[in-house]
C-alpha cells in the first residue's frame, strides 16, 4: 500500500512539475464559481500541492486565492452600493468614461465607484474614451419569455455590468487619456481598414461583408441573413477573431522579419507587439486575447531559455484573464475558447500518434517511397488531422452551446471540415488585400481573388445550412395540437397554431427578428404557414425574417388575402382564413385583419386577433364552435366580451396584450391573459 502511495505521489509531483499553474487555476475557479463544493475544491487544490511537497505551487495557489477573493469582494461591494442607491431613486447621475460603443448603446464606467453600466440612447455620438456626465433611468431586468432567447440579464452578468439604463440627459466633459481612449483609436483604425475592404466591392455584396468579418472581426457590415446562415451551418465562430487569426498574423510577421535577417529576440518582440496591436484593433475578444497571451508566453519562454509546456501556458492565460475579470468564467466565449483549444491540442496529439488511414505497404522503407506515395502520406496526414481536430472541437463545444444557446448543429463538424482548407488561404489573401490596397491594379486583383474565396466560403456554408435539420433547438418538438401565444411588447403578439402549423405575427420587423423567430424556434415549433397581420402593407421584412429562419415557409400578408374564404391544409390541421367584409370601413387599419380558424387533431381554435366586431359577426356559424378563441383589440369596433360569450358560450377565452387597452368592460375571470414575460403554451 505504501509503495502504491509513493508511486501515485511521485506521478502527481511529475504532473505538477510539468504544469505548476494547474492547481492555482483550479483554486481560482472554485472561488469564482462559489458554493460549498467549489470552495472545497479550492481547498483541495491547496492541500494537494502541500501533500505532494510542492510548497512553491501551494504558495502560488494561496496568492491566486487571495487575489480572486479580493476581486470578488470588491465587485460585490460595488454592486451592493449601486443597488442601495437604486432603492432611493431609479434615476442615477454618474460621470464616467465610455469603455466601448455598441449599436445604440455604450458601456460606461463610473469614475468614482468603478461600476460599469450599459447606457442606451437613441443617438450615439460618442466614442470610446469620451468622458460623460449622465443622468439616466435604470431599466428593470426583463425575464426571458422562452429559454434560449437572448437573456439581457445574463449578458450583463457575463460581462461584469451592474445594470442597463436609458439616457435622459448626457453632457460631454472631455476626452482624457485612458485605456478606453486607446481602444477608441483602435476601433477607428479597424473602421478605416474595414472601409478599405468594403470600398472596392459593390454595395450589399455579402462576400465583402464576410471577408471583413473574417479578417477584422468586424460584423458591422454583416447582414442578419448571412449571420444566420453561418449560425445554422455551425461555423459562426469564424466571425470572431480567435487563435486562427492571431496565429496567421504572427506567422506572416515572423516570416517577413526572418527574410529581413533580424535576430531571434528582436523578431519575437516585434511579433508579440504586432500581434497584440492586431488583437487590440479587432476588439480584444476573449479568444483573441487568449491566443495572444499564449503566443507571448511561448515566445518569451523560449527566448529566456525556460522550459515551455503548452498546458502550463494554457493555465497561465486562463489565470490572467480570470484574475483580471472573474465574471468571464460565466461567459460562453471564455469557456468555448479555452475548452476548444484544449480539445484541439488533444486531437492533434492523437492524430499524430494515429496510424495513417491510407498508406503504401508498411514494409516498404520510407526512403524509397515514390513521389505519389509521399504525396499520399501527406494528404492522409492532412485529412486525418482536419477530421480529428474538427471532431474533437465539435464534441467539446457541443455541451457548451447546448447549455448557453440551447441549440444543436447536426452538421457543424462536417461544415468545419469542409471550410478548413479555405480559411487559411482566404485569411492570407484578405490580409494581402489590405496591405496592397494602395497599389494600382495589384490591389484590385488581390481583392477580387479574396472576394472569390469569400464566395466559395459562402457557398459551402450555405449548402450545409440548407440541409434538413441542420439547426435544431435544444428541446423536444411540440405536439401537432399545441398552440402558443406570446406578447412582444407595445401591444404586439405572436401566435403559433399547431406543429407544423401556422404562425401569426402582429408586429413589425423587430418583432419578427427578436421575438417571433427565436421564440417559435426555441419552443419546438416548425411552422409551414405564416400570416402577417400588421398594419404596414408595403413592408415585407417580417416575412423575409421568418422565411429565412424556416425554409419552405409560405408567407402571406393580410392585405393580399382573397375576398373569399381560403383554406390551407397542413400536417397540423386545416386553416381557414376568413377575410373582413368588403363594405367595412378601412379605418382604423385593424379593420383589414382577418379571422383565422384552425381545426387540428382534437382541437379547434378561432383567432380573432384585432379584427373588428363586424368581421367576427360575418364568420360562418360552423367555425364558431371552437375550443379556444384568441381575442385582441380593435380601436374602431372592438369585440365586447359579452358578445363573445353570446356567440361562443362554451369557449375558453385567450386575451392578447393589445386587449389590455380595452378597459371599458372587464374580461371574464376565467380568461387566460397573455403576458410579455412568459408564453401561454397549451400542449
Amino acid at each position: 500500500m505504501r509503495s502504491k502511495l509513493r508511486h501515485w505521489r511521485k506521478a502527481a509531483r511529475g504532473r505538477l512539475n510539468a504544469t505548476p499553474l494547474f492547481l492555482p487555476l483550479v483554486a481560482v475557479v472554485g472561488v469564482v464559481v462559489g458554493g460549498v463544493w467549489f470552495y472545497l475544491l479550492s481547498g483541495a487544490a491547496l492541500l494537494a500541492a502541500a501533500v505532494c511537497g510542492r510548497f512553491r505551487i501551494a504558495l502560488y495557489c494561496l496568492l491566486c486565492l487571495v487575489v480572486a477573493v479580493l476581486q470578488e469582494q470588491r465587485a460585490a461591494l460595488r454592486l451592493q452600493e449601486f443597488e442601495a442607491g437604486l432603492q432611493k431613486s431609479p434615476v442615477i447621475e454618474v460621470q464616467g468614461v465610455v469603455e466601448r460603443t455598441l449599436s445604440k448603446s455604450c458601456i460606461l464606467r463610473d469614475e468614482e465607484t468603478g461600476v460599469r453600466i450599459v447606457l442606451r440612447a437613441d443617438e450615439m455620438p460618442w466614442r470610446a474614451g469620451d468622458c460623460l456626465r449622465v443622468r439616466a433611468q435604470v431599466l428593470p431586468e426583463r425575464a426571458v419569455p422562452v429559454e434560449g432567447m437572448f437573456d439581457s440579464g445574463n449578458w450583463l452578468r457575463c460581462n461584469g455590468l451592474a445594470a442597463s439604463a436609458a439616457c435622459i440627459d448626457a453632457q460631454y466633459v472631455g476626452h482624457p487619456f485612458s485605456w478606453a481612449a486607446v481602444i477608441g483609436v483602435a476601433d477607428e483604425m479597424r473602421a478605416r481598414l474595414a472601409h478599405l475592404l468594403m470600398a472596392p466591392a459593390k454595395p450589399g455584396d455579402a462576400r465583402a461583408r464576410v471577408l471583413c468579418a473574417l479578417v477584422l472581426g468586424d460584423k458591422t457590415y454583416s447582414d442578419p441573413e448571412t449571420i444566420n446562415e453561418f449560425r445554422r451551418g455551425g461555423c459562426l465562430h469564424i466571425f470572431a477573431v480567435s487563435g486562427l487569426h492571431v496565429g496567421i498574423v504572427a506567422l506572416l510577421v515572423h516570416m517577413l522579419l526572418r527574410k529581413l535577417l533580424l535576430r531571434s529576440r528582436l523578431r519575437s518582440g516585434v511579433v508579440i507587439v504586432f500581434s497584440g496591436l492586431y488583437v487590440l484593433m479587432t476588439g480584444m475578444s476573449i479568444p483573441a486575447l487568449r491566443a495572444w497571451l499564449m503566443l507571448a508566453l511561448l515566445l518569451l519562454g523560449r527566448e529566456l531559455k525556460r522550459p515551455v509546456g503548452m498546458a502550463n501556458i494554457w493555465c497561465a492565460a486562463a489565470l490572467l484573464v480570470l484574475l483580471a475579470a472573474p465574471w468571464q468564467l460565466q461567459n460562453a466565449g471564455f469557456l468555448l475558447s479555452f475548452a476548444v483549444y484544449a480539445a484541439i491540442c488533444v486531437g492533434v496529439r492523437y492524430g499524430m500518434a494515429c496510424k495513417p488511414w491510407v498508406q503504401p505497404d508498411p514494409f516498404i522503407p520510407k526512403r524509397i517511397y515514390t513521389r505519389y506515395e509521399r504525396w499520399l502520406l501527406r494528404a492522409d496526414f492532412s485529412l486525418r488531422s482536419v477530421v480529428i481536430v474538427s471532431l474533437s472541437a465539435w464534441l467539446v463545444a457541443l455541451p457548451i452551446t447546448m447549455l448557453y444557446f440551447h441549440t444543436f448543429n447536426l452538421y457543424g463538424v462536417l461544415t468545419n471540415i469542409a471550410i478548413t482548407p479555405l480559411l487559411l488561404p482566404l485569411m492570407l489573401v484578405g490580409i494581402l488585400a489590405l496591405v496592397l490596397s494602395a497599389v494600382p491594379m495589384v490591389g484590385a486583383a488581390v481583392h477580387a481573388l479574396a472576394l472569390y474565396g469569400a464566395g466559395m466560403l459562402l457557398g459551402v456554408v450555405g449548402a450545409f445550412s440548407d440541409m434538413p435539420a441542420a439547426y435544431l433547438p435544444h428541446c423536444e418538438p411540440q405536439s401537432p395540437q399545441s398552440l402558443m401565444v406570446l406578447g412582444a411588447g407595445y401591444g404586439q403578439s405572436v401566435c403559433v397554431l399547431g406543429n407544423p402549423g401556422a404562425v401569426i405575427v402582429n408586429g413589425m420587423e423587430q418583432t419578427a427578428r427578436f421575438c417571433a423567430e427565436p421564440a417559435v424556434f426555441h419552443s419546438g415549433f416548425s411552422p409551414v404557414l405564416m400570416l402577417d397581420v400588421r398594419k404596414d402593407k408595403d413592408d415585407a421584412a417580417t416575412a423575409a425574417v421568418l422565411a429565412d429562419a424556416f425554409p419552405g415557409l409560405r408567407c402571406m400578408n393580410a392585405y393580399n388575402l382573397a375576398d373569399e374564404l381560403t383554406v390551407y391544409e397542413t400536417p397540423a390541421g386545416t386553416f381557414t382564413l376568413i377575410p373582413p367584409p368588403q363594405d367595412i370601413n378601412p379605418s382604423p387599419a385593424e379593420n383589414h385583419a382577418p379571422v383565422i380558424h384552425w381545426q387540428g387533431a382534437g382541437r379547434s381554435v378561432l383567432y380573432v386577433g384585432d379584427a373588428s366586431l363586424l368581421t367576427l359577426e360575418r364568420v360562418p356559424l360552423r367555425y364558431l364552435a371552437a375550443d379556444y378563441v384568441i381575442c385582441g383589440y380593435n380601436k374602431g369596433l372592438p369585440v365586447p366580451p359579452a358578445r363573445l360569450t353570446e356567440l361562443m358560450p362554451l369557449t375558453q377565452l385567450i386575451v392578447l396584450p393589445a386587449a389590455a387597452a380595452y378597459t371599458e368592460v372587464d374580461w371574464p375571470q376565467d380568461a387566460m391573459r397573455v403576458s410579455e414575460a412568459a408564453p401561454l403554451l397549451i400542449p
